[in-house]
This record gives structure tokens, sequence and C-alpha cells, in this order.
């Protein structure tokens, strides 16, 4: 081997010839290669090979060679100008993009080959190779062929032109006769075979057998013997060699081992070159294979044509075989036997011409020839080749709005259901399954039987007619059903379909490519409902060959109808990995995979509780959002915020037309999304109704509304005490000065800086409700406020117009307060009507609370979102040019889930009413939000509802102080909940916090709930606190119940906080409790039916146990 540094810089690129054939060290290139290693000093020659024993052989005869992943191979491959094979090889480095590829080929003949063959054992290997380097093959290939008749033939199987065309006859006929012959192994056959040295030679080289190729050779010698014997007789001796890919056939491995009794037939072994003892052949016996071709220019004179199977094998003749060959035909074993005995007496005076056909370029130049004529070919003469595309259809460039065929089969049993068609009862109850049942059994038939191919739309509904017996007229009405139903489904899948359009304008070719049971006429008027211009392209259907791109076999008929190999390359665009994307890079197509909607845990549990064609639509527009959306927070918005609010404001909207009101008051800050909400709805839909912000609040309202006295709701445990820890929310929630306070009251000791636990709430709550000090106070208060609210009521409120608010969730008696502000406003009684999602407090004379639901799941995530707004709680009004404005601050918010509920709730109506329900949407919605709020409830770790809400600011009492909703639990925090403080005191969602904490915290819970006694910390010994002596000046009538209080709190501040929240708010008491059975009790208890009987019962049991 030549040191390589010296022969990449001493030989130029053209003169460094890279030689490799299909395996073993034969053929065209072994020929010209030892050619130009023996004769050519002035081209650097070396063979390359993957297998190192052929290396070392090659090496070991004399001559360059290295291995493709050797050093030396790198370098060479590099630096060649030439690379010589015999095939249009499946591999080719990827170092070759810049180098010749000297293509001798490896047999002229009469088939169909390479790009026009349609044999189907090499189809997909020959259309991989031509998809893959056929811009190679095309630019850089230049190709040898023999004759005029030769040259056609190759150009019109292999799309050459004739700048690719080298002119000569094939080195391994010709070399042995010409130079000094090559000699690899004893090429004294006949007295190795220990025959008479007057033996002649003859040989049977049968070509490959697609049918029954492993006994292919038991079927051609019927009767070894005999054949045996008959060669003896003619003085032959046989050489059987067969074809590389079937040399394993089991008869001829058996007969190997049998050598001994067959002296005159010998089993060759192809690592010994045939072609170097041609010219001491006699006898050849062919059939279809390309060597006669060769026997023919090396000089043979004698042929037989032994075609027993000729029916088999006549499709792959591309020209008439007997006038293209030569030699007595035989096609039985017996006149093969025959043919042998007269062989020396057959004569044939088609020999010279089909010589003349075939190897007329031949000539004792021929070496030379190649040389020179591959030294002018240029490479690039066909230029920049333009690029192949298919499509797929479904969820390629057509979708589904129930996004799954499963929704489709529920709108067909929803039909069912309607239909006077008399189907069977389990279609209207199981239909869905009977469907993919019978889907499902059609396609094990295929593949159990026949293979991997396509069924048809008739096949699915044939399966189903016979086993459940249905007559045709209702097959005809579930065929025409489901396609109806598919019709409606139809959307575009935008980007692809703009992407299509846009190569199609461009002039590029485009097909497209579908794997689908429905027929042609269903998918193309799809397609035109989405696309016109798609339409019109070829359509290839699975359902219409018969075959799938699963198997290939339908990219296959596309690359035999569009020759794909005219092209740099083929790019496919589908969304199956495996049939759009496998299987297509295996035939040497780019596949591009683009991602499709799937459903997630969330939508697939609404399809589960609902089961309807409504939920898939619901469903396929939520996951279509999820899979457009930017962030996680657009959709927690869009699939979980639209349910909690968008249902219950439509039924606000279309009950308040019903009852012909003309305006909806929308109370801030709750009614900001819900306001936003109705207005999309009423664009959409193109009603009648007006809508307003409405500024105000309990706070806002609940002083002023004290006309002639002070409510009792005032002093209550839902009044405007609570939350009160300390003087100065005491003094904000008593409506009084600093000041005055200490003016009016200074019997209760307190200042700035007390301190009030809920047991000194208690007792000052009862203090200040029977004080007629304070009750003056107030009044006076209320009066003085109630002015400038009353003029913001006759600003914004048109008494001669029917109107209604729009609240969400409360008991209700905020509701009282602004009833009794409007009654003033006006002087005169009205009817004050409310929406509630839900409130706790029925309609009582004009306080008309209309409720949308009697569902009494905790609506607690509302708050945190209506909290998430650029302004805070209303506090009172004030005037500024001439208006009455609310007085506000701003408030902290998180501004990117602001943004996203602004834009994706009104999304969601506008999407959501624009699906095509197939019964009354009021169905749908409540489903949808009673769902939504049931995940909430069991899924508060859902990282949607954890990374969208837990972070947001809340606060649950008018003076509590503002906390995340659900902050991460830190050891601090922990620490406390062993020692018995509850769970709401740091979290609204104890899950939401552990799925924010760190896995150690995680873990220590866990355990803690475990086993709480053992890992609480002990109870300390310090004294419990106590009220500061000097309450002791205030003058209550019974003090004996501050005590009470006391001694309650001491013993177990935990007792007083549950008693405090289920007098209350009962329904949050059950539906916020983290045991399951408390939570079943609440259900019960607020039953509409049960709650009669058994509502008060469970309360009092309840208080009771907690006590």
């Amino acid at each position: 081997m030549q040191d390589i540094n010296y022969v990449i810089n001493n030989y130029t690129k053209d003169n460094i010839w890279l030689f490799n054939s299909a395996g073993l060290f034969t053929g065209n290139v072994k020929y010209l290669f030892i050619y130009i290693s023996n004769y050519r000093p002035d081209i650097f020659a070396c063979y390359i090979s993957g297998d190192q024993k052929n290396v070392d052989y090659i090496k070991s005869l004399g001559f360059n060679a290295c291995h493709f992943k050797s050093k030396e191979g790198a370098q060479l491959l590099n630096a060649a100008g030439v690379y010589v094979n015999e095939h249009c090889k499946e591999i080719y480095p990827k170092e070759l993009l810049n180098t010749k590829i000297l293509n001798l080929y490896h047999g002229v003949g009469l088939k169909q080959i390479e790009k026009k063959a349609d044999r189907e054992y090499l189809y997909q290997r020959i259309a991989k190779k031509h998809i893959t380097y056929n811009e190679q093959f095309s630019n850089n290939m230049c190709f040898l062929v023999t004759s005029p008749f030769m040259e056609k033939h190759f150009k019109e199987q292999l799309d050459l032109t004739d700048d690719q065309i080298i002119r000569g006859g094939y080195p391994r006929c010709i070399y042995q006769s010409l130079y000094e012959p090559v000699v690899t192994y004893n090429h004294d056959i006949i007295s190795q075979a220990g025959l008479p040295k007057d033996t002649k030679l003859a040989l049977y080289a049968p070509t490959f057998r697609e049918k029954n190729p492993k006994n292919f050779l038991y079927l051609a010698i019927k009767d070894i013997n005999i054949l045996s014997k008959t060669l003896e007789k003619n003085n032959l001796c046989l050489i059987i060699k067969l074809h590389p890919e079937i040399s394993n056939d089991f008869y001829f491995k058996t007969l190997q081992k049998q050598v001994s009794q067959y002296r005159n037939i010998i089993f060759w072994d192809n690592k010994n070159d045939i072609y170097e003892i041609f010219n001491k052949i006699d006898l050849a016996i062919i059939d279809y294979s390309s060597i006669y071709y060769d026997l023919v220019s090396a000089g043979v004179k004698n042929f037989i044509r032994y075609i027993f199977d000729f029916d088999d094998e006549k499709h792959i003749m591309l020209y008439d075989y007997q006038s293209h060959t030569s030699g007595k035909m035989c096609q039985s074993f017996g006149e093969l036997i025959n043919a042998i005995d007269e062989y020396q007496t057959y004569s044939d005076n088609n020999l010279e011409k089909i010589k003349e056909l075939f190897w007329s370029y031949d000539d004792e130049n021929t070496f030379e020839n190649i040389i020179n004529q591959t030294n002018q070919f240029k490479i690039g003469n066909k230029g920049v080749l333009p690029t192949f595309y298919s499509f797929d259809v479904f969820d390629t460039l057509i979708g589904r709005k129930c996004l799954i065929p499963k929704g489709i089969f529920y709108k067909v049993m929803e039909l069912i259901k309607a239909s006077d068609e008399g189907f069977p009862e389990i279609f209207h109850t199981d239909y869905v399954n009977i469907r993919m049942q019978a889907e499902a059994n059609c396609r094990e038939l295929l593949i159990k039987t026949i293979g991997h191919y396509e069924i048809s739309y008739r096949d699915i509904f044939s399966r189903i007619q016979s086993v459940y017996n249905l007559n045709d007229s209702q097959i005809t009405k579930l065929m025409d059903w489901e396609v109806q139903a598919e019709y409606e489904n139809v959307i575009p899948i935008d980007e692809m379909v703009k992407k299509a359009e846009q190569l199609v304008k461009e002039n590029e070719t485009v097909v497209l490519i579908s794997d689908m049971y429905l027929p042609k006429e269903v998918i193309s008027n799809m397609l035109a409902h989405v696309s016109p211009l798609l339409n019109k392209l070829p359509l290839y259907l699975s359902s219409e060959y018969g075959v799938q791109k699963a198997s290939q076999q339908l990219y296959l008929r596309v690359y035999k109808d569009h020759s794909p190999w005219r092209f740099k390359e083929w790019i496919h665009y589908g969304d199956n990995a495996t049939s759009d994307g496998t299987k297509a890079k295996e035939l040497g197509i780019k596949p591009q995979i683009h991602k499709i909607p799937k459903i997630n845990a969330y939508e697939t549990a609404l399809i589960n509780k609902i089961r309807n064609y409504n939920s898939y639509l619901l469903t396929g527009l939520l996951s279509r959002m999820r899979f457009n959306s930017i962030n996680e927070k657009d959709y927690f918005c869009y699939a979980h915020v639209s349910g909690y609010m968008v249902p219950y404001v439509a039924w606000c909207i279309r009950d308040a037309i019903d009852r012909g009101i003309e305006t909806l008051y929308f109370v801030s800050r709750d009614g900001h999304f819900l306001k936003e909400i109705a207005d999309a709805y009423i664009s959409l839909k193109k009603l009648n109704i007006k809508t307003k912000y409405f500024y105000g609040s309990r706070r806002a309202w609940r002083v002023p509304a004290m006309i002639e006295s002070i409510d009792d709701e005032f002093f209550s445990n839902f009044g405007n005490l609570v939350g009160v820890d300390n003087y100065d929310k005491l003094i904000s929630s008593l409506s009084i000065s600093h000041n005055l306070f200490q003016k009016l009251f200074p019997e209760t000791g307190l200042n700035k800086s007390s301190k009030i636990s809920p047991a000194e709430l208690v007792a000052l709550r009862e203090f200040f409700s029977k004080s007629t000090k304070y009750h003056d106070y107030l009044i006076e208060k209320a009066k003085e406020e109630r002015k400038i609210v009353i003029d913001y009521i006759k600003q914004e409120i048109n008494p001669d117009e029917k109107y209604a608010f729009v609240e969400y969730w409360a008991r209700g008696y905020t509701q009282t307060c602004l009833r009794k502000l409007i009654d003033n406003a006006f002087d005169k009684p009205s009817e004050c009507v409310f929406y509630y999602y839900r409130s706790i407090l029925p309609s009582i004379d004009n306080d008309i609370r209309i409720n949308y639901s009697t569902n009494n799941i905790s609506l607690i995530p509302v708050e945190a979102i209506f909290a998430n707004c650029p302004h805070g709680t209303v506090t009172g009004y004030k005037r500024e040019l001439k208006k009455i404005v609310p007085v506000i601050a701003r408030a902290r918010f998180d501004a990117e889930l602001y943004w996203s509920l602004g834009k994706y709730l009104k999304n969601f109506v506008n999407e959501f009413y624009s699906l095509p329900f197939t019964s009354d949407v009021s169905t749908i919605e409540r489903h949808f939000s009673s769902f939504a709020f049931e995940w909430y409830r069991d899924h508060q770790d859902d990282p949607v509802l954890v990374n969208s809400m837990a972070h947001l600011l809340y606060s649950e009492a008018s003076l509590g102080a503002l906390r995340e909703f659900a902050p991460a639990i830190t050891s601090e925090s922990l620490a406390l909940l062993k020692q018995g403080k509850p769970v709401g005191a740091f979290t609204r969602s104890i899950k939401m916090s552990l799925a924010r904490s760190t896995p150690s915290i995680k873990k220590e819970y866990q355990e803690y709930l475990k086993n709480p006694k053992a890992l609480s910390a002990k109870p300390s010994n310090a004294k419990q606190k106590v009220l500061p002596t000097n309450t002791s000046k205030v003058k209550i009538k019974e003090p004996a119940k501050i005590n009470q209080h006391l001694a309650a709190q001491t013993s177990d501040s935990r007792k007083i906080r549950l008693l405090n929240k289920l007098e209350r708010n009962p329904e949050m008491f059950f539906s916020d409790s983290n045991k399951k059975i408390v939570r079943l009790a609440g259900k019960t208890a607020f039953n509409p039916i049960l709650k009669p009987v058994l509502g008060n019962v469970i309360i009092k049991l309840s208080k009771k146990i907690i006590h």
C-alpha cells in the first residue's frame, strides 16, 4: 500500500480512483482495477471495502486496498476523483458528494431494472436508493453501456442523459483474453475433479427466483443421478453456480456434502470468480440471467436455454426472450437431458446477431476508452433538481372538531337514539364500541390472512350487518350518518394547508397520501371544504389501493407513478411517527413529523364524565388550544377558568333576556371578568341587552345601608368584624377614627398596639352590638356616607328600566344592603334582582336571588382569580370632575395571568359557542362547569392549577391580610402544623402547597399524616394568653360569657375556628374538608330533597362532634 500522504500530494484528484464491488473481489470492478493497477501508473488505484478479510485478500494479491473506516480510507474518500462500482449502490459515503461515480454495472440483458424494476422482493430496496441518492445518480454518475441497444435500454431504465454515457465492453468479459490472465485459484477444474483431460466444461448459472428462492434447485434438477450419468456419457463436467441471493438453497447445500458421488458435477463456491475461467467453458445452460450475454462476449458458442418456469418469470422480461437469446429451448428436465445429449450437433445462427446487438461497443481498446471517457465526464450535468413533496391528509391538512374518530361514532349513536329505524337496543348505548370493534375485526382478518393491507369503509359495515343482522336500510343510514358527521367536523390545519398551497403555487410537485378507510370521494369532499387548490392534487388513499403507508406499499405506488427519482429529494409531511416517519425514512424519504393535539388527563376525565358527542367537541377545542398556546396560564384560563365562569354568565344573560331585563350590572371586583365574558357572548349572539360595570363592595355599602338601625348581620359571624385581629382593623371595621374611639370607648383599654384574639373579638362584638353610643354614632355615620353612595347609584342606574345585578358567590347580605340603598335613592321599594352561581340565602321579600346551581361544591378557586385585578376592593366613593367615582387602591396582581384571562375567556366564548352541539347548549355548559370545579376539588396538585393560581394573592375576609393562595410549606409552618395549628391558617389548598414544597417537606408531612400524635410537639407548659387586665374596664352586663369564651379559647382554639366556620358558611365547612366522609355529609345536608329533613340534624351533630 502506497503512502497515502504521498498519493494525495502527487496525484491529481481525477487520478485517484477508488474501487468497490458488492462484496467479493469480482466483476467489472475487479478487472478494471487490475488493469489500471498493472498498466496505468499515472492513476492511483485502491480497492476500498467494508470487509477487512476482503481488504487483506486483495493486499495479498499485491494491490492497494483499505477499509472504509480506516484512516487511509477516510483520507482517500475525501481525495478521490473517481469512485468505481458496478451497482447503483444502496449506500454511498457522504464524502463522495463531489466525486465522479463510474458505474460499470453488473450485467446487460432483457429485464426491467433499477428505476423501472417492479420486482417485489427488490422493489423497496431499489426505491430507497433512488430516492436517497438520486441527486448523485443524476449529477455524479457516468454509466458504462455496451451497444446502442443497451444504451437505449439503460437510458430508459435509469433516466440517463447522453452526458452520462460511457461506451465500451465489460472488463470482466474480455480482460482474460487481452491481457495476462488473472489467476486467484486453480483453473484446472478438470484435473482437480479427477476427470479425463478431454472432458469438456459446462456451466449452469441460473438467476435469482422470486418464487421458491429456497428450493429452486430441486425444482430445476429433478434427478441428479440422471443428470450425472448424462454428463458422463457426453464427456462433460458441469459447474452449478447459484446466484448469491439463493446460494443457501437447501438442496444445493445437501449436494455439496455429497460431492464425491458426482465427480462430473461441481457445486461452485462463489468466493472463486467464475469469470476467470470463462475461456474454458464449452457449453452453457442458461435461463434469464445476464451471464448469458457475458458468455457470448467471452466467446462461448454452445448454449441450452433451460426455462422450465418461464410462465413464473416472464413478467420480468422487457424484451422478447426467444429472439434475444440462443441455444436449444428446453421447458422440462427431460428436454434438458436430451439437449445435453445433442448439444454438439445443435447450431444457432442467432449468436453473432446477438453479439452485435449487445456488444458492438466492445473492442480491444475498451479499458482505455472507459478511462478517457470517465476523465471527460463533468459532474452536475442535470443541475439543481427539484424536490418532490407529499402530505398526509388526516391530522396534517385536515382535522376533526371532535379531535378523534371516537367522537364521530358518538354523534352517530345520538342519531341512532333519535331515529325510528328500529336499531337493536344495544346500539342506543354501546354503538361506539360496536363500531370500533367491527373495524378491529376487519383489520385482524386481513393481517391474519393476506397481510398488512387496508380495509374499506364498506368492510366495516358489512361486519356490523352480519353480526347484528341489520337490514340494508339501517346500514346505509349508519354509513351516511358517519360520513355526514365527518363533513361537519372538518377543520383545516392552517399551518400545513398554507405550506402545501404555497408549494403548489410555486409549481412544486405535490401529492397527497393517506391511510384511511373512508372512500376517496369523501376525502376529496373534505379537502374541497378546506382547500379547493389542494383538492386538485393527486390523492393516494389506502382504501382505494388496498395498501398502506404503514406497509410502505402506498409510498411505492406513488414512487411508481410519479418517478420521484427525477427529484433531488422526497419530503413527506405527516403526523404519525411510524407510518409517516419510520416507514418513510426506511425508503429514503425525508419525513417532517409535526405534533398533533393529544388529549391530556383533564380532557380525558371530561370525556369520561360526560360521554357524548358534545364532550368530544369540547375536548377537541381544549386540546387544540393547549397545543397552540404559548404557556400554561393561557390553557388554565381557557380550559379551567372558562368552566368556572362562562356557562354561568351565558345562563345569566339568557335568563335575563327571558325575564325582560334590559341592563345587567356586574358588581366589582368579581364582575370584572364576568362582564368581559358577557360582552363577548352578547356580541357573538347579537343579543339585545346592555351591560355595565358597577363599583361597590360590602365594605362600601354596609354602613351606608344602616338607615334607621344597625342590622344584626353587622355583628354576626359574617359581619363587619370578620378577620379583625388588631386595633387598626377593629376601628376600620367599626368605621370610626382612633381619636373618636378613644373618646367614646376608653373602657375597652385598647390602643394602637393592641392585638385581638378570637376570644377577645367575640367579647368585643357582643359589647358593641349592645352599645347605645356606638349605635347612635354608626347611624349618624351611615347617614353621612349614604349621600355619596346614593348619588353614585342615581348616576349609574336608570330606575325606569328593568335591571339586575350579577355577582358570583355570596351569602346575599351585601345584596340586601344595596337594595336598601336603591330604595332610598329612588324613594320607593323595588325588587333587587341578583344573579349568583350559588348564594347561601334564598330570596327574601324584594331581595330576589336567582341561582345557577344547587351544587354545594367549593367555589373557592374563583375568589383568588377574581382578586387578580389591577384594582382592589372599593372602600368608598368620591367626587371627581362632577362625577362620582369609586375609591380604590391599586392591587398587586399577576399581570401575565390577568392578560391571559382577558384574552382567552373571550376566545373561549367565541369558539365554544361556535361548535355544532347536538343538544341544548345549557346541558354541556352545566356538565362542563360542574366538571371544572370537581377537577379542582380532586386534583389540586395538577401542575396547571398549581403554576397558575397557587401564587395569587388573596384575602378571605374583608380585613384579612393578603397572602398567597397556596404558599409552599416551610419547615416553620410544618412545625406549627404539628403543634396543632390548622392547615387553613397557612393555605387554601394543602395539595397545592405541597406541590410547591421541597421533597423533604413533602416526605415529612406525609409521615406526619400517618402518625400525627407521634410527630406532634408536646403540649407547652406556658400559660395561655388571656385578656389584658385593663379589659376588665369594659362595662358589659354578662361577664360570665366572656370567661366562657376565654376558657374555650384556652383549652382548644381550634374548636372556635371550626364552629365559627360552620356557622358562618356551613356549605364551605363541609366542601372544604380534607376528609371525604365530611364532604359526603355536606352533600347530604345540602341536597335539595334531603336538606329539609337531614340538613339541620347533620349541622347540629357536627357542632356536637366539634365540642
